[in-house]
């Protein structure tokens, strides 16, 4: 079964403006992503960096309807290890910024398959990493891989 991290971005894209034909189809994206989770078809992993972006949101909103997605994922929770705070460090030296850099540590050290995200200067700066063992990839990418 793959093994999927989605990062904050993600969670936000579907209450995100919709009228914006890009994040329209990124939200539709990331919705056939957790209908496949729903039915078993790909397991979905949590971490503290997660939890963290999710619980300093200002709009409480949109705040409120991502903790509900995000609290819908059973738990598969990626636990922090000195592994992951060394790879992240590691990764900050290609200029990816220090939670982003937690994100993909996370999902690499989790042994994950791939880590879906929105921000194509994120994606674009992981694919200057050497040896990233992960695949960053868009949602919308993600799917037109796996179906």
């Amino acid at each position: 079964m793959l093994k999927l991290y989605l990062d904050n971005c993600c969670y936000n894209r579907p209450f995100d403006d919709l009228t914006n034909q890009k994040n329209y189809i990124e939200s539709q994206a990331i919705i056939v992503i957790l209908d496949l989770y729903k039915k078993d078809k790909l397991d979905i992993y949590k971490s503290k960096i997660l939890d963290y972006e999710i619980s300093q949101m200002k709009n409480i909103i949109k705040k409120n309807k991502i903790i509900d997605v995000y609290n819908s994922l059973k738990s598969n929770y990626i636990d922090t290890t000195n592994e992951i705070i060394n790879k992240a460090e590691e990764l900050k030296k290609y200029n990816i910024k220090e939670k982003d850099a937690l994100h993909i540590a996370y999902a690499e050290c989790g042994n994950l398959n791939y880590f879906i995200t929105v921000d194509r200067i994120l994606i674009n700066a992981s694919s200057k990493v050497k040896d990233l063992k992960i695949k960053v990839i868009n949602p919308i990418e993600f799917i037109m891989e796996v179906m």
